[in-house]
């Protein structure tokens, strides 16, 4: 069952993610032993990462860009719009104390699962948080993962009820726990809007958490933590999240002009903070939780308003914009449907058949079970198409993922020391 999956979606030109050592779960885990605070049970470091990039290190500098797929990477860098990550990745050619690793991330392709995955060293299989929006039977209903909050609202999180500890629906630990336990140091460098919000609070609330009042400003306090490193002579871990270029590539797309021009900010931000230090023994992970498919807004298959569909699911539809997961006691009829309805559109597979094939991540897949649909219907990379209205929200974008093709999957590691 399990190989019968992986070969269809291999011969739909679809990229299965990586939970060996090839993919994200595995950058946490290698920060985390560059100081000496991996657990045996962690992901495995990266692989193909030189050892000698590890040695010496007092602490780690991962860098999250939020939507900074290996193709947009690979473009902005020839194009001479970010010459400071070009420059490293220069270095990295020439084995200057600097490498450069082609990853994938984690299925489905979303911040949601990735962030999470970041501040915990685990897959999306044990932390929950799959997609945008999962069904979640603590509350009865669709949620967005982002803000833990309904999802047929655009604001608004179930913990905005004091009575509520969202930290009480985490189910792993995080990363930042682990560290403070251990007499390291980690710091947060996020946009203000964050503070406090759900995420935050069930797995950075150990961490000291740095405000950014503008994109731009994220370099200016990653420079400052380097530079006056309060953390002392104590190991330490900052994150750093760049929320930008992601925005621009869901409304503008992921190739114009507009995508450029934030890549380059990012680019100037990050370069300000750290171009001119000598290698020393600070480790710099730069990542992304994803790349981004170019989609045709016009081309927008609206699932949600599919009467004959939604009368074949018991809860209603969840997941992502190219990922639907489909709760239903009828699977087979529910695929059968969508083959005859929207013929070439999707790429249906049975939720058990993607636990069997290790597509969610590793360990206990009771989360899954309870979030993801009985049927998981990818959209056919050749498409072009954003599928989903998801609670009544249109998502008619320019740039999208959480699916599985090569442009959503194939996320850049570039790893260097400053």
């Amino acid at each position: 069952m399990a190989a019968a999956l992986m070969d269809g979606l291999r011969a739909r030109g679809f990229l299965p993610p990586a939970y060996d050592g090839r993919g994200l779960a595995s950058v946490p885990t290698t920060a985390l032993a560059a100081i000496g605070m991996r657990d045996a049970d962690d992901p495995p470091l990266l692989d193909g990462l030189d050892p000698a990039l590890l040695d010496g290190v007092r602490q780690v500098l991962v860098v999250l860009a939020d939507g900074l797929g290996w193709g947009q990477l690979e473009r902005l860098c020839a194009a001479g719009e970010t010459p400071f990550l070009a420059s490293v990745v220069r270095r990295a050619e020439r084995r200057e104390q600097a490498q450069l690793l082609e990853c994938l991330t984690s299925f489905p392709s979303t911040t949601a699962a990735a962030v999470t995955t970041m501040n915990t060293a685990r897959t999306a299989q044990e932390h929950g948080n799959f997609a945008y929006f999962c069904w979640l039977e603590e509350f009865g209903r669709v949620t967005q993962m982002l803000r833990w909050g309904p999802a047929e609202q655009r604001r608004g999180s179930y913990f905005d009820d004091p009575h509520l500890d969202p930290r009480k629906y985490a189910q792993v630990p995080s990363i930042h726990r682990r560290l403070r336990e251990r007499g390291a140091r980690s710091y947060i460098v996020e946009p203000e809007v964050f503070r406090g919000q759900a995420m935050e609070r069930m797995h950075g609330s150990e961490a000291t958490f740095i405000g950014t009042i503008h994109p731009s400003v994220m370099g200016v306090r990653v420079k400052q933590l380097l530079d006056e490193r309060p953390w002392g002579d104590r190991p330490a871990y900052v994150y750093a999240y760049w929320e930008g270029i992601d925005y621009v590539a869901h409304r503008l797309g992921p190739r114009g002009s507009e995508h450029a021009a934030e890549a380059a900010a990012f680019d100037l931000s990050l370069g300000r903070a750290l171009s001119g230090r000598p290698a020393g023994d600070t480790l710099v992970l730069l990542t992304a939780d994803h790349g981004h498919a170019a989609v045709e807004p016009q081309r927008f298959l609206d699932l949600h308003d599919d009467e004959d569909l939604r009368a074949m699911l018991r809860n209603p539809l969840a997941g992502e914009p190219r990922a639907a997961f489909l709760h239903t006691d009828r699977p087979a009829a529910v695929i059968a449907y969508l083959e005859q309805r929207y013929p070439g559109f999707f790429f249906p597979f049975l939720r058990d058949e993607g636990i069997a094939a290790g597509l969610f991540g590793t360990g206990d897949p009771a989360l899954v079970r309870r979030r993801v649909g009985e049927v998981v219907a990818l959209v056919d990379g050749d498409r072009g198409v954003s599928i989903v209205r998801i609670e009544g929200q249109p998502l008619r974008q320019r740039g999208s993922h959480g699916g599985m093709t090569p442009d959503e999957m194939r996320i850049p590691v570039l790893a260097w020391r400053a």
